[in-house]
């Protein structure tokens, strides 16, 4: 497909169905979690629900659109692509069922199919930026590839815990697996997109400068330092440190250099306040780990940070992409996505907060109603004029 219209429809088209089916992993991740609070169990299965479900998927759909529409470079192969997003769902879902109901083969073959469609997808992307006459996204691909180098190992190490063919090890395996997830694969696909995302949710061009490059040799080490945390757990802190760090670097350059635009822009002020609860959490934790080599798993501010920082990041990137998704009449869907903004930013980040005081019953109040919040505002959206190729 040539570049034009077509390369933009076909981006476009990608992104639409991977957010789909990351929606369906959304909401599988919202029942588990009402029955887990209504009736006790381990908050393993809606974390991971959530965090390999939907945030992969939509990352995956998300990065391969930057990289087509900002790279100005021809689509992969439609074969490439819908076996990319099928991999990632059958291995989540089959994963999900095999720790469940503990089936090491469903584990096995879960995780396998899970890191087979990370690796395609990092393939998708090479190709893309080869092909490409544009050198402007280098920078942003070259953090998305460490990233999902970061996630196949990761899921790799959680798929050998979920087999449970990890014995000794299992807390320091644990804890590389959880931060090389987090903080590599999420974290830097993050730190990937904002230099041009996040300006142009304030309808500005994109910005960054030399802090840029700067800040991803810093993330370099800092995912390596995690990945010999195997051997030395408390490099596993220093590399979260350094990657908060180059955090604060690309997100300090581009609030510099925007000054107050965009402040009045949901996706903008969601986006940048959950970049900041990451890297909070980050600096925090980072230091508590290496200081000890250790993290108490399933804590409650490690759930708030799921909740207000990596969901926050989702739902403002979703606030500024789905009118743009959606087509005509964009201008009245991103009206409808971005009023009233203080009602999703003070109910999310309220539902944060309580999580991380481990008040798990009365976050479920502003969570609600965000969600409801943001249901109503999708379905408007989705419900309005069928978008058009133009």
């Amino acid at each position: 497909m040539g570049r034009g219209p077509g390369r933009v429809v076909a981006s476009h088209l990608i992104a639409r169905r991977a957010f789909v089916s990351a929606l369906g992993f959304a909401l599988i991740s919202v029942g588990w979690s009402a029955r887990v609070l209504v009736a006790g169990g381990s908050w393993w299965g809606p974390l991971h629900s959530f965090l390999a479900g939907t945030v992969l998927l939509a990352i995956s759909g998300a990065s391969q659109m930057f990289t087509i529409t900002w790279s100005a470079t021809v689509p992969p192969s439609r074969t490439g692509v819908l076996s990319q997003r099928w991999l990632i769902i059958a291995g989540v879902a089959s994963a999900l069922v095999g720790v469940t109901y503990r089936v090491p083969l469903l584990v096995w073959i879960g995780g396998g199919a899970t890191v087979a469609g990370v690796a395609l997808l990092g393939a998708l992307i090479y190709g893309a930026i080869r092909r490409s006459l544009l050198r402007r996204f280098d920078l942003s691909s070259r953090f998305y590839l460490t990233a999902f180098a970061a996630g196949a190992v990761g899921i790799t190490l959680g798929t050998m815990m979920g087999a449970g063919v990890v014995a000794g090890s299992w807390p320091t395996v644990r804890l590389v697996h959880v931060h090389l997830n987090v903080v590599g694969l999420v974290g830097l696909t993050i730190l990937g997109t904002i230099p041009t995302l996040l300006p142009t949710t304030a309808y500005n061009r994109a910005v960054s400068g030399r802090e840029a490059r700067v800040a991803w040799w810093v993330a370099l080490l800092g995912t390596a330092a995690i990945g010999f945390g195997l051997w030395i757990p408390e490099l596993v802190g220093a590399g979260t440190i350094a990657i908060s760090v180059a955090g604060l670097l690309i997100l300090g350059g581009i609030l510099f250099r925007l000054g107050k635009r965009g402040l009045h822009k949901l996706a903008f002020l969601q986006i940048t306040v959950g970049t900041l609860w990451l890297i909070g959490w980050g600096l925090v934790n980072g230091i508590r780990v290496a200081d000890s080599g250790t993290m108490t798993m399933f804590s409650g501010w490690t759930g708030a940070v799921v909740v207000a920082g990596i969901g926050q990041v989702l739902v403002g990137s979703l606030a500024y992409l789905v009118p743009v998704l959606r087509g005509s009449p964009f201008v009245a869907n991103r009206e409808i996505m971005e009023r009233r903004a203080w009602l999703p930013l003070v109910t999310l980040n309220a539902a944060g907060f309580l999580v991380g005081a481990g008040a798990l019953a009365w976050a479920a109040v502003p969570f609600l109603a965000w969600l409801a919040d943001f249901a109503v505002r999708l379905v408007r959206v989705i419900a309005g004029r069928a978008p058009t190729e133009a």
